[in-house]
């Protein structure tokens, strides 16, 4: 029985190790239930260009740079126009801006919610990264909601190293 429950420990102490490890790179991040990943309009390096779905491509403008905050909070650099997104002011849509380290609406918390699966929540609220269109058409807005427990606010993350 001892033996039994020392390895039920390490099993969980691994397992939340693996929950707990730090995203290290250069992601796409592509939502579970549309296959859309997250991409700023058009590839613009405007501030204010909306953050959109888009099929999924091998290009920099769909690349994100997770820069840890600290835990499971990260800040997000486009690998293309080098910035980030956050909502717009009063409201739940989602745009590119200039990043700044420290904004908290500009951090994002990646909440495990299975293998290899996040809810992407922004630090502070109880708002979470959700695409508009539920049926996931290209250029739909990404927009920030209430938790909903369905499969449109679940996302995956998977390296991408872009040459274009």
């Amino acid at each position: 029985m001892r033996n039994f429950l020392i390895a039920l420990g390490f099993a969980l102490l691994v397992n939340q190790a693996v929950f707990a490890q730090t995203i290290k790179g250069n992601y796409a991040i592509k939502n579970v239930l549309t296959g859309m990943l997250l991409r700023v309009k058009d590839a613009s390096a405007k501030n204010g260009t909306p953050l959109v779905a888009y099929d999924p491509q091998n290009w920099k403008c769909m690349t994100w740079n997770f820069i840890p905050v600290e835990g499971n909070t990260y800040q997000l650099k486009n690998l293309f126009t080098g910035k980030t997104f956050q909502p717009k002011e009063s409201d739940i849509a989602l745009e590119e801006q200039p990043l700044n380290p420290g904004n908290a609406s500009q951090q994002y918390e990646f909440e495990p919610a299975g293998k290899d699966i996040y809810l992407i929540r922004l630090k502070g609220t109880e708002l979470y990264v959700t695409p508009e269109d539920k049926k996931g058409a290209t250029n739909s807005a990404i927009i920030l909601a209430k938790k909903t427990k369905t499969k449109e606010q679940q996302w995956t993350i998977y390296e991408q190293s872009p040459t274009m």
